[in-house]
């Protein structure tokens, strides 16, 4: 909620307060399109709330809007089932609390934007209920269309269930004017409308999220992973209270809770004399349907847009939840206690008998390769006891009486049993401090504020450390504080992060922990030079200019535009570069020999503790890279002193700072490793900070310093050599920008991977950038022309005819 959600809703309020909104955006990383963040996560029209609190206000805000959000979820809950099973009565809220409160909202209530969809499926399924009716899909198109816009990930799994709530419908629907081909037609072609509909969002962000790292595993194609069950019987702990903690709320087995009263009446369900047997086998369909899914890998894939989840898995599980919180609703109203008592005393054995089954794998069933995660689990045998107490409670209430007090008796023991769970997870989260939250933000914005948006001169700054970071329990590391405070910096953490633009800064050195990471960690003064970073923060000094900026970029020659940048090779990458703008025998980075080594063996027996002996041969940042995946980075010592470093950073690469050194003074770096020939991967270079800024001088007098409003970006480059045929900038690629240079239209291309490179031809240049969301306007149409066919359909099926049986009538008369 701090790294992301609380940043990025702090740019919508300030992108909607001030009108300064762009698509592409500085404060998302080092640029992006950020359409896709926006349609992912701030599409809400709850978020709106956020317009009546200060910036420093919104976890509050936040707060308010997870309230707004269960009470809508409950209220479209109550609205289905009344309206679904053609009755009213006050128990009906209790079976919607129980859905809004369930498994999955416990296990994912910090994921603010995808509760949404759990407001917008019931009334999906109303909406399938009146097609069933022989009335209009209007409903069916309005919500399906609203739920795909406000959340297009959730909402393209809500679209999935609509047709196997579509097929269940069909297989229960018994009275005699029921016609197939009348459901099925009206059905398909509101489904299809919905989504043309909802174009204007699907299209541009499918695009845009095509840029971004897919997480599909190896072996999708293989029997191995087809054969191996997604979980086990740890998923019947999920059945009870307890099962949900922030522990781990990032491998978990199908959240599945939704009360025990709930799981039991599911099992009478099947049992129930006065449920026919059609009911029987739809909901039993569906339940069937998604049970099979979450458990086989290909089929999960599916679902999850044939990406594998990073963390949250099953995250269509509610879906689950509102099936077996209807189906209990119509065991209930067909009265449980009606059951034979042999059926009874089965339920609530076999309910027990899964509490305990699912207690005992995860307590004992650690070894299993396929659940390496369950020493994750929480696994209370106080809890156990909890629950199998309430299954002896709910079933005596359940199962012998019908009577009111009985049902009023159920009602507030399933809410007490909602709300307990729910504190429970609540207890286990690492909440921050509002007040230091607020204080601190207040501070920052003012610190900030001359180097923020809209700024002069387009430039990023580096804030080096999050003052933040005191608000918060966990380790904040301020990945977007610049959404938060509106400045251009270069750290970001989205699901919506450009692959190309991470892969580059990554040959530039910086730090990335996964795909949805780029960390600024790495950076040095060649990167602010290539990047435009006019200021670096560090904890707690003022902004100090870099003495190697010079801009958003520099003319350069054809050489330039064919250098190649190479994966783990960032010493060769960042003297390429240089060499690629300036040609020098004497190279940028030198080489810092090894004089000395020594290998210890610590604990274990494929351990070992390196120390190095390094002899700088010029004064100036000495920088280590090694190719060792086994290397520690947060072990290293400088002279015996601990280098603060970032922690867990096994397998990830990036350019670690020694510090300034001086000429010819040794120095003893130690580090630890699995690997014995660690001497032969780890490489030492300093970099010639006197050549670096001569270079940077001569830039500087040719430099592209641009201004930037909203989706347009203007500057003039003047060039002082006729072989300078492009224009370099600290722009990332993206196929949305429209580039004019002298107010003509020009082709631009990429260099050093993934930034933009405009053709120069004359020694004054006027440049002229304008951003077009690619697919927006095509989505545009494609949505309008849903919109059309749909409303076509309905005045030509429903509206016509309607009049001309009036008129007829009116001519009998």
């Amino acid at each position: 909620m701090g790294a992301q959600y609380s940043p990025f809703f702090s740019y919508l309020r300030h992108a909607i307060m001030t009108n300064q909104f762009s698509f592409f955006s500085f404060s998302a990383g080092i640029g992006e399109n950020v359409f896709p963040l926006i349609s992912y996560y701030l599409f809400s029209p709850f978020n709106l709330l956020l317009l009546l609190f200060s910036t420093s206000q919104v976890p509050t805000a936040v707060t308010y809007i997870l309230i707004l959000k269960i009470t809508a979820i409950a209220m479209t809950m109550s609205f289905f089932l009344s309206s679904h099973f053609k009755r009213t009565d006050w128990m009906i809220v209790t079976f919607a609390v129980a859905f809004s409160l369930c498994g999955y909202i416990t296990a994912n209530f910090v994921n603010i934007m995808w509760l949404d969809g759990l407001i917008y499926l019931p009334l999906v399924c109303h909406g399938i209920d009146r097609i069933v009716n022989h009335k209009t899909g209007t409903q069916l198109f309005i919500w399906l269309t609203i739920c795909i816009l406000s959340n297009y990930y959730i909402g393209y799994m809500v679209g999935i269930f609509s047709i196997i709530y579509a097929i269940s419908s069909v297989i229960m629907a018994t009275h005699g004017g029921f016609s197939l081909k009348q459901f099925v037609k009206p059905f398909v072609l509101t489904e299809v409308c919905a989504i043309l509909t909802s174009s204007v969002v699907l299209l541009p962000s499918a695009l845009g999220m095509l840029q971004t790292a897919k997480t599909a595993p190896k072996s999708i194609s293989s029997l191995t992973y087809a054969s191996r069950p997604q979980f086990g019987p740890e998923i019947f702990s999920g059945i009870g209270i307890g099962s949900q903690t922030y522990t781990n709320r990032l491998l978990h087995s199908p959240a599945i809770f939704s009360s025990i009263a709930i799981s039991l009446l599911v099992c009478a369900y099947f049992v129930q004399p006065s449920i026919s047997r059609r009911h029987k086998l739809g909901t039993g369909f569906s339940l069937i349907i998604l049970i099979l899914s979450m458990l086989i890998g290909p089929i999960n894939l599916a679902w999850h847009m044939f990406s594998e989840p990073s963390g949250s898995p099953f995250r269509y599980s509610f879906l689950l939840s509102f099936v077996m919180v209807t189906m209990a609703y119509e065991s209930w109203i067909n009265h449980p206690n009606l059951i034979p008592n042999r059926a009874k005393l089965l339920i609530m054995a076999l309910v027990i008998s899964l509490l305990v089954a699912g207690f005992l794998f995860i307590r004992w069933g650690s070894s299993s390769p396929l659940n390496s995660y369950l020493a994750l689990q929480p696994n209370s045998f106080p809890i156990l006891i909890v629950n199998i107490g309430l299954v002896l409670v709910f079933s005596g209430f359940l199962f012998l009486s019908n009577q009111r007090l009985y049902q009023l008796a159920v009602g507030i023991l399933v809410l007490a049993e909602m709300g307990t769970n729910f504190i429970y997870t609540l207890r286990s989260e690492p909440f921050g401090n509002q007040q230091t939250y607020q204080d601190t933000v207040t501070q920052e914005s003012k610190k900030l504020s001359p180097y923020t948006n809209p700024q002069p001169t387009l430039y990023r700054i580096n804030v080096m450390s999050s003052q933040l970071a005191p608000a918060f329990q966990e380790n904040y590391l301020g990945y977007n504080d610049a959404m938060l405070f509106n400045f251009n910096g270069i750290q970001e953490y989205s699901s919506t992060l450009n692959e190309s633009t991470r892969e580059t800064l990554k040959m530039f050195g910086l730090f990335s922990k996964n795909q949805r990471r780029i960390s600024n960690a790495g950076i040095t003064a060649i990167a602010n030079m290539l990047l435009g970073v006019k200021y670096t923060i560090s904890k707690p000094s003022l902004p100090k200019l870099n003495q190697t900026y010079i801009g958003m970029g520099f003319p350069v020659s054809n050489q330039f535009m064919t250098a190649k940048l190479r994966q783990g090779y960032i010493f060769s990458n960042l003297e390429t570069i240089l060499q690629s703008i300036n040609r020098s025998s004497t190279p940028y980075l030198i080489k810092a020999p090894i004089v000395q080594q020594k290998r210890s063996q610590t604990s274990g027996a494929d351990h070992f503790r390196y120390s190095f002996k390094i002899n700088p041969k010029v004064s100036g940042p000495l920088y280590l890279d090694t190719s060792d995946k086994t290397f520690d980075y947060s072990t290293i010592t400088i002279n015996g002193t601990h280098l603060s470093t970032i922690s867990n950073t096994l397998h990830k690469r990036y350019l670690v700072k020694l510090g300034s050194v001086k000429k010819g003074v040794p120095l003893i770096v130690s580090g630890s490793t699995q690997d014995r020939g660690l001497a032969k991967r780890v490489h030492f270079q300093s970099l010639n900070t006197a050549q670096l800024k001569q270079l940077a001088a001569k830039l500087a007098t040719e430099s592209f310093q641009p201004t930037m409003r909203q989706n347009q970006i203007h500057g003039t480059i003047t060039r002082t050599n006729s072989n300078q045929n492009w224009l370099y900038t600290a722009i990332p690629y993206d196929a949305g920008w429209s580039i004019k240079v002298n107010n003509r239209q020009v082709s631009y291309r990429k260099v050093l991977r993934n930034f933009i490179a405009i053709p120069l031809k004359t020694t004054t240049s006027k440049i002229s950038m304008v951003y077009h969301v690619p697919g927006l306007m095509s989505g545009v149409l494609i949505s309008l022309f849903g919109l059309i066919s749909y409303f076509s359909h309905v005045i030509l099926t429903v509206i016509l005819p309607k009049q001309k049986w009036r008129h007829l009538g009116q001519a009998t008369n």
